[in-house]
């Protein structure tokens, strides 16, 4: 089984074409979207003139099994998330300003000024309104979960903690106690892929406590708990990409693996 995982498109249609064309010729059986369809950072973004936000929303419609929501998602919405810690809303909180969301937040909510304001159409407002923040699949007894970051912040509209192994620590304890082995979420634009185990009591835990940074390629995902972050689909001056979840047998049990692909080669090497 070979799922297909793409995050952060963030209204770049071009890469979006580009990775969908690489998923059909590596023979993907689904396709799963992380969330951040929507919106374009114009500060960071190359390609306003070329985006597309109607197209990505009608291709990842048309091809994904999942879609899930992101931050970006739920702030052009204007839907506060389903799950969070670390903040409580006030009322009328789209109603504020920018400059007071980061002021009563304390910087714990983004106030994406780097974002350009976008249309909806009815149909797509009401369709990503339908979306839900995370996911499990189910293969062959073990619990895969998908989301745009961790838990309890599924979206990563608010952010407890810019720490890794405290985002972490709660995060592996709720896969724990929900039966699940594999995390798969984006939000971080690696450029590559972000691999963290549960801390384990050993030398290579104690060292590296957070997540494990790769570039571009495969990783064998160990039989333990972890959380791995994959590439983003848009080219914000990074070298974006996606990743291929590849599910096989051997001696009569699963092995799982990851494959993160580079959709700009030529920026990789100039990095």
């Amino acid at each position: 089984m070979r799922i297909a995982l793409i995050s952060d498109i963030h209204e770049d249609i071009i890469s979006l074409k580009r990775a969908l064309k690489i998923i059909e010729r590596e023979r993907c059986d689904e396709i799963i979207c992380l969330g951040d369809t929507l919106g374009y950072p114009y500060m960071r973004g190359g390609y306003e003139k070329s985006r597309d936000l109607s197209e990505c929303i009608n291709i990842i419609r048309k091809n994904c099994s999942t879609v899930l929501l992101g931050n970006h998602d739920l702030f052009h919405l204007k839907r506060l998330p389903e799950f969070y810690k670390g903040f409580e809303f006030p009322a009328q909180w789209f109603n504020l300003s920018q400059e007071e969301h980061t002021l009563i937040s304390k910087n714990r909510v983004w106030n994406y000024s780097d974002d350009l304001p976008i249309t909806l159409s009815e149909g797509e407002k009401e369709y990503l309104l339908s979306l839900q923040e995370h996911s499990t699949l189910d293969v062959n007894s073990k619990k895969i979960l998908f989301s745009h970051s961790m838990y309890p912040n599924f979206t990563a509209y608010v952010c407890t903690s810019r720490h890794d192994t405290v985002r972490l620590r709660e995060h592996f304890l709720y896969l724990a106690e929900s039966g699940i082995e594999i995390s798969i979420c984006g939000h971080m634009h690696m450029e590559g892929l972000g691999v963290a185990y549960e801390p384990q009591n050993s030398l290579f835990s104690k060292l590296f406590p957070g997540f494990v940074y790769y570039s571009y390629g495969e990783r064998i995902i160990r039989n333990q708990l972890s959380c791995i972050t994959i590439p983003a689909v848009a080219d914000n001056g990074q070298e974006n990409g996606f990743a291929i979840l590849n599910i096989s047998k051997e001696y009569n049990n699963n092995v799982y693996s990851i494959n993160s692909l580079s959709l700009n080669a030529n920026r990789r090497y100039i990095l």
